[in-house]
């Protein structure tokens, strides 16, 4: 046996599969994204790896207009003024506790060339990519306030993360790549009984829905890797079909 093989680790034999449905507007999604990623980091000694896809849903009525406006105005709207205050102060207080900025103010929209995109992202790059650009994309709306269907956004934050080179992200959010895959995923998604967002299906057995702490991630993840064998994942190739093996949901 020589050197190298004495002290080569062993390769980490399962795999946990995680798919996120989430949108980029929802608050919740952001917050929680930081949660899931803070688990798996906290799970480093586990011979385990993981493979994490966000799939798109959108919170907003395919009805609307698709134009961009206010966060506060809708917030407003929709719970009253002082309501909304109080409510958004509640979503500030868990943005703190998770590390992550949190702007005021910002744009609600209905994000389909942001779900496009990032289906590219995984289809490109598997999840490292999509990450990249989930990061960009959820700072740009909460932490900055910037409108993420701006065409101008999409396309740069396509180049800065490697999915395309500026013109060809152009070219793709114009035409309608992805676009069925991003319907069908979202068909699915409701198909399996999924009505809002974040919706996080771990190894296809584990569905927790609505935004989880840490600590939830972690108590699963020790679960499966001590139980040895993967379950089924589905991948980017499937974007119909069920989602679980068996429903075990838990509710935030």
């Amino acid at each position: 046996m020589s050197d190298s093989d004495s002290t080569a680790s062993p390769e980490p034999q399962r795999l946990i599969k995680i798919i996120v449905i989430s949108d980029y507007i929802c608050s919740f999604c952001y917050i929680g994204n930081k949660n899931l990623r803070d688990a798996i980091e906290a799970c480093s000694d586990l011979p385990v790896r993981f493979d994490v896809e966000f799939r798109p849903f959108t919170i907003m009525c395919p009805t609307s207009d698709g134009k961009p406006f206010k966060r506060n105005d809708y917030l407003a709207k929709k719970f009253g003024k002082e309501e909304a205050v109080i409510k958004w102060k509640v979503v500030e207080g868990m943005a703190e506790k998770a590390g992550l900025k949190m702007k005021d103010d910002g744009i609600m929209c209905r994000p389909i060339l942001a779900h496009r995109l990032a289906v590219k992202a995984y289809q490109v790059g598997g999840q490292e990519m999509q990450r990249k650009l989930n990061d960009i994309l959820f700072e740009a709306c909460f932490a900055e306030g910037e409108d993420i269907t701006s065409l101008d956004f999409l396309a740069d934050s396509a180049e800065k993360v490697g999915v395309l080179k500026r013109e060809e992200a152009v070219d793709f959010l114009q035409s309608n790549e992805c676009a069925d895959c991003v319907d069908k995923m979202m068909e699915a998604a409701k198909a399996n009984g999924v009505n809002g967002v974040p919706f996080i299906i771990i190894d296809g057995r584990w569905a927790l829905n609505g935004m989880q702490p840490m600590e939830c991630y972690v108590q699963i993840f020790r679960k499966l890797a001590a139980s040895g064998s993967s379950g089924s994942p589905t991948t980017c190739n499937s974007c119909t079909g069920p989602l679980l093996e068996k429903k075990a949901v838990a509710s935030s």
